[in-house]
């Protein structure tokens, strides 16, 4: 007889299994350590002591901190089987998109953790400076400027895990997260960047948070205009990019392949 378990309790078993990845957290503490710095220091901060601070901490992070999971997460869709939990999951009645979900949440709750820390102590430090609403400021631009970054690396790791070897996967979905956070629309090359689906929150940033956008807007109805609306449909647009590379990536390592 099979048994049902509940959406918090398949959360709580997935979060426990990245937290329990040492090589995960020796590569994303030292980079959320140098992304908090960078964006301490940057002369390219607005250094307003406000909420353009922080959002511009949370963009940093955004840049850098995907990088380890990039390389962490292209055996999304299949480490649940190798630890057995695959056995666990088979034995309920709980739909597979509800299993994908308490995975993919699990997961990102782990791995926003460090970035919302950090930007909440940054916001500890203003409040201390007599800024009363640091910690939320910091809070949100964490969750809207770092989150779907985040959020994009697991989805488009993932998807790359579930069509190319692992090593091969790795390497590229590194090399993937630098062209999308470093190509630049003023090159004749195909770019996310100065559009609302730029993965390092320049929309949001700029609509919610005052940032000035680090890469020029493109032309066209995508580009970044810097209003609240346009924030808003930008993380609309990033949540659904993400969502679809993840189900996709669930779809292609459901499907028979060659050895890898």
């Amino acid at each position: 007889m099979s048994m049902r378990i509940g959406f918090p309790r398949l959360v709580r078993v997935h979060l426990f299994i990245v937290w329990r990845q040492r090589s995960l957290w020796a590569a994303a503490v030292p980079l959320a350590l140098f992304a908090l710095l960078l964006g301490v220091i940057s002369p390219a901060g607005p250094h307003d002591h406000g909420a353009g601070d922080l959002a511009f901490m949370a963009k940093t992070m955004a840049m850098f901190m995907p990088i380890a999971y990039m390389a962490a997460f292209t055996d999304f869709h299949t480490r649940h089987d190798r630890l057995g939990i695959g056995q666990l999951e088979d034995s309920t009645p709980t739909p597979a998109p509800v299993l994908a979900a308490a995975r993919t949440l699990g997961a990102f709750l782990i791995l926003i953790a460090p970035s919302l820390l950090l930007l909440a102590c940054a916001g500890v430090t203003q409040t201390l400076h007599g800024s009363w609403r640091a910690v939320p400021q910091a809070l949100a631009a964490g969750l809207t400027i770092t989150g779907p970054a985040v959020l994009t690396a697991m989805s488009l790791s993932s998807l790359l895990g579930a069509i190319l070897p692992m090593i091969v996967a790795r390497i590229a979905g590194v090399l993937a997260w630098f062209a999308l956070v470093f190509s630049s629309p003023m090159l004749p090359v195909p770019t996310v960047n100065g559009t609302i689906l730029n993965v390092i929150g320049d929309a949001v940033g700029a609509g919610w948070f005052g940032l000035k956008p680090v890469y020029p807007a493109a032309g066209g109805i995508l580009a970044v205009t810097g209003t609240p609306a346009n924030a808003a449909l930008s993380l609309i647009a990033q949540l659904a990019a993400a969502i679809l590379l993840m189900a996709l990536g669930g779809w292609c390592s459901a499907r028979p392949r060659t050895a890898r």
